[in-house]
């Protein structure tokens, strides 16, 4: 599984005379990812298996304090295996 950096619209700078950084990934918090996943499968899952899937690390999640924030790319491949017929 990759790791994700968590999104910001702040420009990240490595130093003084360095160029900046290359963009990070959008993030999504739990319920939007849900409800993106429900609404493109068409499936009926229940937000807290979705939730207790990320706590079990069935999903990968990255814990930003005390959110849990999930990468837009690891959504679009969750839609893409649950469209390929195969179980999370």
């Amino acid at each position: 599984m990759k790791t994700y950096a968590a999104h910001s619209s702040m420009p990240v700078y490595k130093g003084t005379k360095s160029k900046l950084l290359p963009p990070t990934l959008p993030m999504l918090t739990p319920t939007h990812a849900w409800r993106i996943l429900c609404r493109r499968t068409g499936c009926r899952i229940a937000r807290n298996t979705f939730y207790r899937w990320i706590s079990a690390g069935r999903i990968g999640a990255v814990r930003v304090g005390y959110r849990f924030l999930v990468p837009l790319p690891l959504v679009e491949e969750l839609i893409q295996r649950c469209l390929d017929g195969e179980r999370i």
